[in-house]
């Protein structure tokens, strides 16, 4: 169940980067955003996309050999999301509607607690 779950996290972030780094003009549009800002949406899809969904297909293939990836993995989600955070929090968005950045901040805060609930209580799938 659990490495099926981290399958089902990296489509979902496969999804999501795609759309920040294809279409970012349309999430600046659906967000009413300023579009000053579409090389960054573009940089951080790019890195969701990579991170994300390559490196869980990776760790889901052979979690015994890819445990330093999924520490990694987990440290850059949860520095993003700390990033996201921040900067909604000190209102650094240009958005109009903040309510699909708060999905978004939500979205990331719950795949960094799982990615540190899998580490913590499963471990052992890591196992060599």
């Amino acid at each position: 169940m659990i490495k099926k779950s981290l399958v089902i996290i990296s489509i979902f972030s496969l999804l999501y980067g795609l759309v920040f780094f294809l279409t970012p003009n349309f999430f600046a549009e659906i967000t009413e955003a300023k579009k000053t800002n579409i090389a960054w949406l573009r940089n951080i899809g790019a890195s969701i996309a990579g991170i994300l969904f390559l490196g869980l297909l990776l760790v889901y293939k052979s979690p015994k050999k890819n445990y330093d990836l999924f520490l990694v993995i987990t440290v850059t989600s949860i520095l993003q999301t700390i990033g996201l955070i921040f900067s909604r929090f000190y209102n650094e968005f240009s958005a109009q509607k903040n309510l699909i950045i708060d999905f978004t901040i939500y979205s990331a805060i719950f795949v960094s607690l799982y990615l540190i609930y899998i580490l913590i209580k499963y471990n052992s799938i890591f196992d060599k």
